[in-house]
């Protein structure tokens, strides 16, 4: 079994918060319901999660688990990687610990045990799912993602993760331009060695070649877990997004 980590601490004020009058997506209501709601239901019915803690407000996350919700309150730090830091010092860090974004809530048990699934063996520290276009735009055509083309064709990540957490907390800084460059792949390849660069103008980059260099960069092991469910990779960022989810949930 695994436990999980849900981020879902604020951030600085932008249009979908003031369009919504909340300080932190992860309390927009859908169908009078925070997104984190529908996040934390999927965690907890999902047979392989031991228990979760919730990175956030201390306020907010209070309220909600006054409505039955069952996790572990860790008080946000401020940063993306601070507060992972918090959420893995408060589970067991001997086992793989599922991380999960506080904006995608289209997840489901379902979703959850088969991205789970799919790491088996669980011999690797990182293990990071991957979406191929045609599946996301089948399923969420309204919604914009950044692509990147690869060997296997164009492809983008989802919104969560499996870590080895005690790597995580011992090597914490290298992964702070990773995590900046994210959503940003054209800044990603100039992390890349130009024989990888020359790859990917040639559309001859693999998989199997990022996570070599990933696991030589970040050192560690690194996998990446092609995945056909589109639900990880919508994330609540901007309003057109809100759109897509509460159209999603009303069905």
């Amino acid at each position: 079994m695994f436990d999980a980590v849900i981020l879902a601490g604020g951030g600085k004020p932008e249009p979908l918060t003031e369009q919504e009058q909340v300080a932190n997506k992860a309390f927009i209501l859908v169908n009078g319901r925070p997104l984190l709601a529908y996040i934390l239901e999927a965690l907890q019915e999902a047979p392989s999660i031991r228990a979760i803690a919730v990175v956030g407000p201390t306020e907010e996350l209070n309220k909600l688990g006054d409505e039955g919700y069952k996790f572990e309150i860790v008080k946000e730090k401020g940063s993306m990687l601070d507060n992972l830091a918090a959420g893995f010092e408060a589970i067991d860090q001997d086992r793989l610990c599922l991380v999960v974004t506080g904006d995608i809530p289209l997840i489901n048990a379902a979703v959850v045990e088969d991205f789970l699934s799919l790491c088996e063996p669980y011999d690797h520290d990182l293990y990071y799912p991957v979406l191929d276009q045609e599946t996301c735009v089948h399923h969420f055509p309204e919604t914009e993602r950044t692509y990147v083309r690869l060997k296997e064709g164009r492809v983008t990540g989802g919104n969560v993760g499996l870590i080895n957490a005690k790597w995580y907390l011992e090597n914490k800084d290298r992964l702070e331009m990773f995590i900046s460059y994210r959503k940003k792949p054209l800044k990603m390849l100039r992390l890349l060695p130009l024989t990888l660069v020359i790859k990917f103008l040639l559309k001859k980059l693999s998989l199997s070649d990022l996570e070599l260099y990933l696991s030589r960069l970040l050192r560690l092991r690194a996998k990446a877990v092609p995945c056909d469910h589109a639900e990880l990779g919508v994330d609540v960022d901007k309003p057109s997004d809100l759109a897509v989810v509460k159209q999603a949930l009303s069905r």
